[in-house]
Parts: C-alpha cells; structure tokens; sequence
C-alpha cells in the first residue's frame, strides 16, 4: 500500500540503492562521477580554498565544484565502503523543496558546464547528456501504454501490464542487488517498488520545470531561475542545556533523526 510515509523514505532510500550500486561504480570506472555530494564527500582542503570555498553561483555548489574540479583535471574516487546517515524530508513541503532545487541545481550547473565538459570531460559530458535526454523523453515512456491502447486493440490494463513489466525489469536487478549488498531484506524492497513510479513522477514535474525555468527562461532573461536555497528538512531544535548542562532527552541530531545508512563518497580531488 502507498502510504505517504512509504513515499517520502522511498523517495531517497530507493534512488540511493539503485545510484550507488549501479550509476557510481560506472561513473568511476569511468572515472567520471557525476556528484560528489557535501554531506558525505572529503575534499583536499588545499584545493577547496584555493579555489575559493563551495561556489555560490549555482544553488547545488557540490556538485558545481565536481565538474569544476574535474574540468580542471583533478580526480574524484568513489568509495563504496564508506557510509553516512541520510535525513529525508519530513512531509510534501520539505520534499518539494528538496526535488526543486536538486533539479534546478542540475541544470543550472548543465547552463554554466556544459561546454568545458564536452572540451576537457567527454565522458562525464555524456552522462549530463544522457540525463537531460532522459528527462526530456521520460513523458514519451510514460505515455506509451496509454498510446498503445488507443492506437491498437488491446487493452489498457495489458498495455501497462506490459509497461510496467518492462521497467521492472530495467530497475529491479540492480535493487535487489543493492539489498544483498546492504544485507537489507529483500521482501521490504520489493514490497516498496510501487513507490518508484510515485517518485519518478514527482521528480520528472519538477526535472521539466527545471529544464523549462534554468535552460530556457533565464537565457533568455525571463527568469532569474531558482537563487534561494531552501533545504529538504526543517532545522532540529536546539534545546537548552539543564543545569548538569546535558542535553534534554528528546534532543537529537539531524544525522539521529534518520537512522538509515547511505552509501557515502570520499574524494580526493
């Protein structure tokens, strides 16, 4: 059943699974990762002040500062031992915000690299290729069952029976896979497959206004695109040390609250 608990912790458990065990081993066999993320990545601190801190020119300055410094010809190493702990967004509020600005981010950095990529990074220029055609052509997949049924004589039921068998296809291996590897159970991540297509679909509305906002609008000076950078959570509160100055029971950190592990990246750029 989707519940919207269900949605919100597959919304980034079940994209972590699938991207770090199938997306990162490619990208760094190829030795080109598309991000290495601020929140679990280790950055040479001579390079990373030389060039100034994290760049505030686009609203993901992790991954600006990948494809800079790789532009640059520095190397980023995966690391597919280390772990970190990943907070998810808290309700439909927080995950808009979060998939808003991961996607604007996305192509704002595709508008500011995109030309260094395909000079001094080819491969990692393909894999920014092959995602905005993804993005682009995504609705054309999604439409396909509803398309088959209107221009053959079978019936809808079949045709996305037959859809949604084809994607399983391509996405369940790879989870299953991930869930061996994570010793996690098996019978859990296939019981939350459903709430894949929920994610897709919400990540696919704010991908195109993304490509709509940062790749159309702001060159042609009808938009500013997004400059304000909201997070994906709320901030903990602090509570106020008691008298043997510890901490309130109820007190928490942000790293407490989630309580899943997420693969992490370390980086020698």
């Amino acid at each position: 059943m989707l519940t919207l608990k269900c949605f919100l912790t597959c919304n980034d458990v079940l994209p972590y699974l699938f991207g770090f065990h199938w997306h990162r081993p490619i990208q760094a066999r190829a030795n080109s990762p598309m991000v290495c993320s601020g929140c679990c990545s280790v950055f040479r601190r001579a390079d990373l002040v030389a060039f100034g801190g994290f760049p505030e020119r686009t609203i993901v300055e992790d991954m600006d500062y990948t494809w800079s410094q790789q532009i640059a010809g520095r190397k980023a190493v995966y690391v597919s031992a280390a772990v970190a702990l990943a907070a998810d967004p808290e309700d439909l509020t927080y995950l808009r915000k979060q998939v808003w600005r991961w996607m604007a981010g996305f192509c704002q950095n595709v508008r500011l690299h995109l030309g260094a990529l395909i000079r001094h990074k080819p491969l990692l220029a393909l894999w920014v290729v092959l995602a905005v055609f993804e993005i682009v052509t995504a609705p054309l997949w999604w439409a396909t069952p509803f398309a088959m049924a209107a221009l053959t004589d079978r019936p809808l039921p079949a045709t996305l029976g037959w859809w949604a068998g084809t994607d399983l296809l391509l996405t369940a291996p790879p989870l299953l896979y991930a869930a061996r590897r994570r010793k996690l159970r098996t019978v859990a991540v296939l019981r939350d497959l459903p709430c894949v297509y929920a994610t897709k679909a919400v990540n696919l509305v704010y991908a195109w206004k993304a490509l709509v906002v940062e790749l159309l609008l702001v060159p042609l000076g009808l938009s500013k695109g997004l400059t304000v950078y909201e997070k994906g959570r709320a901030d903990t509160p602090v509570a106020a040390p008691t008298a043997a100055g510890r901490k309130h029971p109820g007190q928490t950190s942000s790293a407490g609250r989630s309580g899943r592990p997420a693969r992490a990246v370390a980086d020698a750029s």
